[in-house]
C-alpha cells in the first residue's frame, strides 16, 4: 500500500499545489475532513470523510493491500501540527509492533523511509501545502522569519511564555483556546498592550483580519476557524541575570543572588520545564525561574498577603507573566497545580513532610531544591528525603559581600545557606 499525505493549504482549491491534485485525483481513494471535501469532489469519486483515529484504523486495515493507492488530504501543510506528523508516528508504530526505533525508520530512502521493513509496513510520502501562518504573513505583508511558531489547538498550554518572552508569536487556535479565551488571558495575566491580529477563514469566504490591542479586542467574538498572531514590543529577553537592586524589596524577606542562582542551577530547569516554587515569599526566585521556564509556566505558592502582593510587582517589573500566583498554603494549595517537572522549596511552614508526598505523588522523577538555614531543618530536610529514597546533594554556600570603610574594602560574611537537592535515583 502506498499513503500520499497531501497538504490541503487553507482549504481552497486556489492554495492546493498542481502536484497535490495530481495525486489526488489519481488515488484509489481520498481521506479527508468535513470541511476539506467539498472543495475536492471534483477530483476523485472516491472520497471518505472521517476523523484522525479512523482514518488510522482504515489505513491499518489495508496495508496489506500492495496496489493500494491512498491519499490523505490534511489541511495546511504536512510540516507544522499536521494529522500527518501523528499519521506516521502510530501507524507505523502498530504495523512494526514497536520493534523499531524513529531512528530505523530514518535509516530507509528518501523517498521510502521504510526501506528494509517488512512488506506490510507502507510506503508513506508528504506533498507540502501551504501553511496558516504563510497566508496570514502575506496578508499583513510579512515576513515569518521572526515568529516564533505555536500551536494550542486542542492543547493544554498557555499562551503567556510565548507573549512574554518572544517579540512575535503565532498560534493556532482550537478547542479550549479560541481567540477570546486567548485574549482574555493575555489581559487577565497583564498583557493587554499586546498588539493582536487575528486572521479570521483566511482564503475562504467571509474572510476576516482584525488588528488591535488585546485590552481592546476583549470581549469580541472570532470564528473559530482562526489564527493569532501576538506582537510584543516589550517581550524580555529570558537570558540575563537577575541581580538584588532588579527588585522590589518590601518588608518580605528575600533569597540573596548567589544563593538564588546557586539553587536555581541545581533545578537544572528546561525550558518547557513546568515549575512549583513553594514559599515563593516576594518572587526573588519565582522570577529568575520564570526566565529559565520561558516556554512554560511557574506556579507561585504563597500564603501571605503582603508577599503575594510583592510578588505580584515584581512580576510586572520583569514582565514574567508566565507566573501563576496561587494563594493558601501547602500542601492543600498544590492538590490542583499541573504534574510539575522542578520544584523549588523556599518555604514548608513546619509542613516538608506532606509537601514531599504530595509532589512526589503528581509526578515520581521531579527534581527538589530545598534551601535551608538552622542546623535543625537541613536535619528534617535530610531525614525526609532519606524516608522517600530521593538521592540528596549538598552545597553549604557561605557569602561575603564587600563593604567600604573609609579607603578600604571589607568582606561581610553572611550566614551561611544549605542548598539541598533531592531526586529519584533513575536505576530504581
Amino acid at each position: 500500500m502506498k499513503i500520499i499525505i497531501v497538504g490541503g493549504g487553507p482549504g481552497t482549491m486556489d492554495f492546493l499545489s498542481s502536484g497535490g491534485a495530481a495525486t489526488i485525483k489519481s488515488a484509489d481513494v481520498v481521506l479527508t475532513s468535513t470541511r476539506l471535501s467539498d472543495e475536492i469532489a471534483s477530483l476523485n469519486d472516491n472520497i471518505k470523510v472521517m476523523g484522525i483515529g479512523d482514518t488510522i484504523e482504515f489505513l491499518k486495515r489495508h496495508s496489506s493491500e500492495r496496489d493500494m493507492n491512498i491519499a490523505v488530504l490534511a489541511s495546511g501543510d504536512v510540516g507544522f501540527y499536521s494529522i500527518a506528523t501523528t499519521i506516521r508516528k502510530r501507524l507505523l508504530n502498530d504495523l512494526q509492533g514497536g520493534m523499531h526505533s524513529n531512528d530505523d525508520v530514518l535509516q530507509g530512502s528518501a523517498k521510502n523511509p521504510n526501506a528494509g521493513f517488512d512488506n506490510a509496513i507502507p510506503d508513506i510520502e508528504l506533498i507540502p501545502g501551504l501553511s496558516s501562518f504563510q497566508i496570514f504573513a502575506a496578508r499583513l505583508s510579512q515576513g515569518y522569519e521572526d515568529w516564533k511558531l505555536i500551536s494550542l489547538h486542542g492543547l493544554d498550554r498557555s499562551i503567556l511564555p510565548y507573549a512574554s518572552y518572544y517579540r512575535k508569536t503565532f498560534a493556532l487556535t482550537g478547542g479550549r483556546w479560541d481567540v477570546a479565551s486567548m485574549i482574555d488571558e493575555l489581559v487577565n495575566a497583564g498583557l493587554g498592550h499586546v498588539k493582536v491580529y487575528v486572521g479570521e477563514r483566511l482564503s475562504m469566504e467571509g474572510e476576516k483580519i482584525t488588528v488591535g490591542r488585546a485590552d481592546r479586542l476583549s470581549g469580541k467574538e472570532f470564528d473559530k476557524l482562526a489564527v493569532v498572531l501576538i506582537e510584543n514590543k516589550n517581550f524580555v529577553k529570558p537570558y540575563q541575570t537577575l541581580k538584588d537592586d532588579d527588585y522590589y524589596r518590601g518588608k518580605a524577606p528575600m533569597t540573596k543572588e548567589a544563593v538564588r542562582n546557586l539553587s536555581i542551577d541545581a533545578l537544572e530547569i528546561a525550558p518547557s520545564d513546568v515549575v512549583w516554587d513553594v514559599g515563593a515569599g516576594s518572587g526573588g526566585v519565582t522570577c529568575a525561574m520564570a526566565l529559565k521556564a520561558y516556554e512554560s509556566m511557574v506556579y507561585a505558592v504563597e500564603m501571605k498577603k503582603d508577599a503575594i502582593e510583592i510578588l505580584r510587582e515584581n512580576r510586572s517589573r520583569f514582565g514574567a507573566y508566565n507566573v501563576k500566583i496561587i494563594e493558601g498554603r501547602a500542601p492543600d494549595a498544590l492538590i490542583d497545580l499541573p504534574v510539575p517537572d522542578k520544584i523549588f522549596i523556599g518555604g514548608s511552614t513546619g509542613s516538608l513532610r506532606e509537601i514531599l508526598d504530595m509532589i512526589l505523588f503528581k509526578n515520581p522523577k521531579v527534581k527538589i531544591v530545598v534551601n535551608a538555614i538552622t542546623l535543625e531543618t537541613i536535619g528534617k530536610i535530610l531525614d525526609s528525603f532519606k524516608r522517600l529514597n530521593l538521592k540528596t546533594e549538598i552545597i553549604s554556600a557561605t557569602i561575603a559581600k564587600s563593604k567600604k570603610l573609609g579607603n578600604y574594602n571589607m568582606m561581610i560574611g553572611e550566614n551561611p545557606i544549605y542548598i539541598v537537592k533531592g531526586e529519584r535515583d533513575e536505576e530504581n
